[in-house]
């Protein structure tokens, strides 16, 4: 269900930074390493991360777009106008947090920061404008997810993708989160660490983007109960790692 609810307005900027580490670990498991340094022909830092191709992005700071803006597939960053942050289940179960320093690239550009609240429970979702769809069906099983968080705390948190008729739940961190188990951890430094899902990982949960696009959310996120719990969350994409 898209549970689609107030929109936090100007939660810690649009939510267009994005980052990760990555170290595959297995075909179907995480990668999960702390930030890298950078190496490239054209910017010698430029993030390994951002040397793949065929990105399908959700959240990415305009400065990285831009270095990789001919390798972008389909842009569904959150504007305002086709594709919104919905903190659900009216705007309470998460406030803004706060979004300081260099982002999982190295920018000094925000990233999508979300505080848990009182309610007991928490969960957002990036979401599109009722007349407008997003379309994924072009991934195939050389993509992955990736994603950047950071952290201090033990807290666990969940993503959630959405097809039309499934879902794939993945929790990051080393307890449950609604019955789901840890799908993998990530260290507790302070740091960004990158963290990749293969796309046969999210198929195995029965996933399947249909051509023509879809109206659920595209991405959402669940952070448990405990009040104060912060999500820092950047990078959000799919793509083709560089081999």
């Amino acid at each position: 269900m898209r549970k689609q609810s107030v929109l936090l307005m100007l939660l810690a900027v649009l939510f267009t930074a994005s980052v990760t580490t990555s170290c595959k670990k297995n075909s179907d498991g995480p990668a999960d390493e702390e930030q890298p340094g950078g190496g490239g022909t054209t910017n010698p830092n430029l993030s390994k991360y951002l040397k793949g191709s065929d990105y399908y992005l959700v959240t990415l700071d305009a400065t990285s777009e831009k270095a990789i803006h001919t390798k972008v597939k389909k842009d569904y960053r959150t504007d305002d106008t086709n594709m919104f942050l919905y903190v659900w289940p009216d705007g309470t179960s998460y406030s803004a947090g706060t979004s300081s320093g260099p982002n999982a690239f190295g920018e000094v550009e925000a990233w999508t920061s979300l505080v848990v609240a009182n309610l007991g429970w928490s969960g957002g979702g990036f979401a599109p404008s009722p007349t407008y769809k997003w379309d994924l069906s072009g991934l195939t099983d050389n993509h992955v997810l990736h994603f950047a968080i950071k952290s201090k705390d033990n807290a666990s948190h969940q993503v959630i993708l959405y097809s039309g008729t499934n879902t794939a739940k993945f929790t990051i961190g080393a307890t449950a989160i609604d019955g789901v188990n840890p799908y993998g951890n990530f260290t507790r430094n302070g740091e960004w660490q990158h963290f990749e899902i293969p796309y046969s990982a999210i198929k195995n949960q029965g996933i399947r983007y249909t051509v023509g696009g879809n109206s659920e959310n595209i991405l959402a996120v669940l952070s448990g109960g405990v009040a104060g719990t912060t999500l820092d969350i950047d990078g959000i994409f799919f793509y083709v790692p560089a081999k």
